[in-house]
């Protein structure tokens, strides 16, 4: 019993002994493996490392990330809290040298990405963070890999760093990953079972001028959605403080969205290297949009602006939605006509729409028909709806549009802005209007019927009270009171419009209205008052 005791007590203390120096082998043999790749674009240095064997798991802490490649555009540097290897095979990393690893965990990764090239964009901004996840798993055979309230910064370098981005609250839980098929392009650029991502407080400076921020983003591969919410893309000083920097006459955009959602997202999606997008459905929920612009500022040297398919064909990377979902939103154009100095606002309120075949492959284009159906409350007051047909390969539309009745005196300040006039009275009983637009030109047919119309000139000078109430009395004279179906004197107009190449299609469907509204309303001399057609 003596020998025995002796023997179990020797075991004992040789179990620990080889323990302690297994650990401490292992201490050593794994900053060896985890650094060893020839072709590795970082290296990770670590404070601790704590090796529990009966877990087989292996705890790094303060680990640094340290990239070798300076001659890189774009390179990642930063710091994790810790890294957890859990379900190692001890036996491969002592006889194979190799890391093989049930679960790898790291938890609270500080990142800075940093751009040399002042050209740097988002796209490579996420190529870089792409490039440094494969560096990191590619250290081993890993299946499942769980990430935790990750940050980043992104900076661009000039003569000094200036920080152009940020995100927080970056977390992935990724199963079943295989490492060896890294490089096949799917929705990511690696095979594996399943992904969920999530991140928050996403900015990125555009421009200097301009930038996009968003409150979140959610990434589900097995249910194949992506959710942005919270989407803002503004002007940093706000919208009517860069109208009145810019030199010339332009269009000036801001939107937000509350939710913008991807559904049934293909696997030849990519959001790494070469973009693509191929999608059944894409939903916007409370988009608000204001385009603005200042007729009062020259022009500038502008390049022709494409129609519709000319817009979507422009998008940079492949692009394939089945359908766009609008709801609740408000679309507002906003112009400041020459002499004014406060916009005019043409807004579109309850906005709901839906597009189909959006598409920017030509072989996918072929024979299909782009169509947007669309409803809206203009001002509050009318109903609204338009269609449109965009058939892809000849770079034309057609329209059909109409509005609902309503008391024309409501949207008095839009006239007053944008036509000079007011209406004392008036009520439209419906709109119709269809357009059949080419590169150059439309042909327009519209019908405007109202009762009890009763215009009033606005006086650009208050010292020509006298001759306006003059132009007032001969423009009423001349302009029709009704333009009511099956009455005598009924008229509907069948016009061309002569499109402006240096405004979009939007701008002609506009000006296609108001020179069908000058051909019904204003005959003989109120139509030289008010401003009928441009020959």
């Amino acid at each position: 019993m003596k020998k025995l005791g002796i023997a179990l007590i020797l075991l004992v203390v040789l179990s620990i002994a080889g323990t302690h120096f297994l650990e401490n082998w292992l201490s050593q043999r794994i900053p060896e493996i985890l650094n060893e790749q020839k072709d590795r674009d970082y290296d990770l240095i670590f404070e601790e490392i704590n090796i529990h064997l009966l877990q087989r798991k292996v705890d790094l802490h303060a680990i640094r990330l340290v990239p070798l490649n300076d001659s890189v555009n774009t390179k990642v540097n930063g710091s994790f809290r810790d890294i957890s290897m859990s379900g190692l095979d001890l036996l491969k990393i002592i006889v194979e040298r190799k890391l093989e690893i049930n679960e790898l965990k790291i938890v609270e990764p500080s990142l800075r990405l940093i751009q040399k090239n002042k050209k740097g964009n988002a796209q490579e901004s996420s190529m870089a963070f792409q490039l440094l996840f494969q560096d990191i798993i590619s250290r081993g055979e890993i299946k499942d890999v769980i990430l935790v309230n990750g940050t980043a910064e992104f900076f661009t370098d000039l003569d000094s760093l200036v920080r152009i981005g940020q995100f927080t609250d970056l977390n992935l839980n990724i199963h079943g990953l295989k490492t060896d098929s890294a490089l096949i392009k799917e929705d990511i650029p690696f095979r594996l079972e399943s992904l969920e991502a999530n991140l928050k407080n996403i900015e990125y400076a555009v421009n200097s001028n301009q930038q996009l921020k968003v409150e979140e983003l959610n990434y589900n591969s097995q249910e194949k959605e992506m959710t942005f919410k919270g989407i803002g893309f503004t002007y940093k000083k706000g919208i009517l403080a860069a109208l009145k920097q810019s030199e010339h006459q332009m269009d000036l955009i801001e939107f937000g969205v509350k939710e913008f959602k991807l559904i049934h997202i293909d696997t030849q999606s990519s959001i790494y290297g070469d973009l693509s997008l191929i999608a059944g459905l894409a939903t916007i929920d409370s988009l608000e949009l204001i385009d603005l612009r200042d007729k009062n500022k020259p022009r500038p040297s502008e390049p022709v602006k494409p129609m519709f398919e000319g817009i979507i064909e422009k998008i940079p990377f492949p692009l394939r939605l089945d359908t766009i979902r609008i709801q609740n939103s408000k679309i507002s154009y906003q112009e400041i006509g020459e002499g004014n100095t406060q916009p005019a606002d043409l807004s579109f309120e309850n906005v709901s729409a839906e597009l189909y075949n959006v598409l920017t492959t030509d072989s996918l284009q072929q024979g299909k028909t782009m169509t947007l159906n669309s409803r809206a409350k203009l001002r509050g007051h009318a109903d609204v709806e338009m269609d449109i047909q965009v058939p892809y390969g000849n770079d034309v539309f057609q329209l059909e549009a109409t509005i609902s009745g309503f008391n024309l005196p409501a949207i008095n300040e839009l006239f007053a802005k944008m036509g000079k006039f007011r209406v004392d009275s008036g009520i439209l009983l419906g709109l119709r209007l269809t357009m059949d637009a080419q590169k150059y030109s439309s042909r327009n047919t519209l019908a405007f019927d109202y009762r009890e119309l009763k215009l009033e000139m606005i006086p650009d000078d208050d010292s020509k009270k006298g001759l306006n109430t003059l132009i007032n009395s001969a423009a009423n004279l001349f302009t029709s009171k009704e333009n009511i179906p099956n009455s005598t004197n009924y008229k509907t107009a069948r016009y061309s419009t002569s499109r402006n190449v240096y405004r979009g299609p939007f701008n002609l469907i506009w000006e296609s209205s108001k020179e069908g509204l000058m051909e019904i309303v204003p005959v003989g001399i109120a139509r030289t008052f008010i401003g009928g057609r441009k020959k």
